[in-house]
């Protein structure tokens, strides 16, 4: 898994959680400058400026309302190239 999928599934978890969809039913895409992250959930659009991340643990997504998006514990350390759910 890179980086952008473990981004984009703590996006789709966050964004279905808060409004009650499934997560297949949240879009996630990047601009092809890699500049924002577009989100599109219950009719409504979110983005997110990516020009400062450097891999955040949180996102800030501006829109239909602001949505903060948390990485798990989990997905910090896939970030950081250690599965913590592998025995050692």
């Amino acid at each position: 898994m890179n980086t952008s999928d473990i981004y984009r599934q703590a996006i789709k978890r966050t964004f279905a959680g808060l409004y009650g969809v499934a997560p297949d039913k949240v879009d996630v895409s990047w601009s092809d400058t890699g500049d924002n992250i577009t989100v599109r959930c219950a009719d409504k659009t979110f983005t997110h400026e990516t020009l400062h991340d450097d891999d955040e643990p949180t996102l800030e997504f501006v829109g239909d309302g602001a949505v903060t998006v948390r990485l798990t514990t989990a997905e910090l350390l896939r970030l950081e190239g250690i599965d913590g759910f592998n025995g050692f």
